[in-house]
């Protein structure tokens, strides 16, 4: 008699060899790690873009809020984009990621 694998079954299955794999370094949350890389390029980018203004090198601007280029607004850029390109852009939580990075970029403006 054949047998029959019904969706319950695959599941499990799947959860069972999920939960056997070795776990990453690196996080499997793509819009996580991506507003991450965009964040870190970011404050790195601060080093030279002080060294291009000012002619010298401020080590202090990796830690620093603030100026340009401004890594908050690349992180929630970043994050919209990688809730786009992951889950599409007819979902929610694109929807939501679109509008609170509009509205962080348009305030930071104002600032």
């Amino acid at each position: 008699m054949d047998e029959v694998m019904t969706t319950a079954d695959a599941a499990a299955n799947n959860r069972a060899a999920s939960s056997l794999s070795p776990p990453s370094l690196l996080p499997s949350n793509l819009p996580l790690l991506s507003a991450f890389i965009a964040f870190s390029l970011a404050q790195f980018l601060k080093l030279f873009t002080t060294w291009f203004k000012e002619k010298r090198w401020d080590s202090r601007r990796i830690v620093s809020s603030g100026g340009m280029p401004s890594s908050h607004s690349a992180t929630v850029t970043a994050l919209a984009m990688a809730i786009g390109l992951q889950e599409g852009t007819n979902g929610p939580a694109f929807a939501i990621a679109v509008v609170l990075a509009c509205v962080y970029v348009q305030n930071k403006g104002w600032s």
